[in-house]
């Protein structure tokens, strides 16, 4: 794929989805940056200004696209933007949240993807880049939520891969491990998860508290990470690709065991035995 053209980024107003769309802005290409509120983006284009290629933003909710359609001269699509909500036990999260996490991080990817795939089937060498999570591939309680919406991210782009491979269009998936930015600082990795107000999931709430230390110190600076994905995106390789430390140790140890084995290893840790 020639190493120019057209990019949109989701979620480009912050984090990650910011720093890879100045990256790839920083290597000649015309991004487009998809933000909810482009008056929280305004930093984004002074950024861009200096740099070789340009930026442009697009008003953009994943959860409620309208009308938009991605440009016909369209080379990269990096689906970026996520929600992710509270750290409930199942029984107490409420279908709005569940409902609210898949319009974003699922419906909203789908609905986009679906748009662009005839601007990069035409080019001939396209390339869809889906930033997920590893802990779509790790069994934690009170994840299921956010996990559960990137579960369903890996098997659609598994999916896509095989559909698209004969239109030169390629896909990659992204599942971070540990990226400095205000999701990770809000998240689990600094805090009790919300469960731990409900008493009878409280033990196993404190005891996910005190695991979260390697996701928070070997947590990868944004630019960095972009800097990564984007070197990702033209190299040949897997569908999953690592661009934190978390993930490059994570994702030989996910290859090399079974799902049973990782839900044991994961009960073990919180000191219960399967029912």
């Amino acid at each position: 794929m020639d190493k120019k053209g057209k990019a949109l980024v989701t979620g480009a107003n912050r984090g990650l989805g910011k720093a890879i769309a100045l990256e790839l802005v920083s290597r000649g290409f015309d991004v487009i940056a998809g933000v909810r509120n482009p008056d929280t983006a305004i930093d984004l284009l002074e950024q861009a200004r200096s740099l070789p290629g340009t930026l442009v933003l697009e008003r953009m909710d994943m959860a409620a696209l309208g009308d938009y359609q991605p440009p016909a001269d369209l080379r990269i699509l990096v689906n970026n933007a996520g929600y992710r909500g509270p750290y409930l036990p199942i029984e107490e999260a409420g279908m709005d949240e569940w409902r609210r996490t898949f319009d974003t991080n699922f419906f909203g990817l789908i609905d986009l993807t679906r748009r662009a795939i005839p601007a990069l089937r035409n080019h001939g060498h396209g390339l869809i880049c889906n930033i997920g999570s590893l802990g779509a591939y790790v069994p934690l309680p009170f994840y299921s939520i956010y996990r559960t919406s990137k579960v369903a991210v890996a098997a659609l782009s598994e999916g896509l891969r095989i559909e698209l491979a004969p239109f030169g269009v390629r896909v990659i998936e992204i599942p971070i491990g540990g990226v400095d930015t205000d999701m990770l600082r809000t998240g689990i990795a600094h805090r009790p998860p919300e469960a731990i107000e409900y008493e009878l999931y409280r033990p196993m709430a404190q005891s996910q508290a005190a695991m979260s230390e390697t996701a928070r110190t070997n947590a990868l600076a944004p630019e960095i990470a972009a800097r990564n994905v984007v070197d990702e995106m033209f190299r040949p390789g897997p569908l999953r690709r690592a661009c934190d430390p978390n993930a490059v140790n994570g994702l030989p140890h996910i290859d090399a065991t079974t799902e049973e084995e990782r839900l044991q290893g994961m009960l073990q840790k919180f000191g219960v035995e399967s029912a």
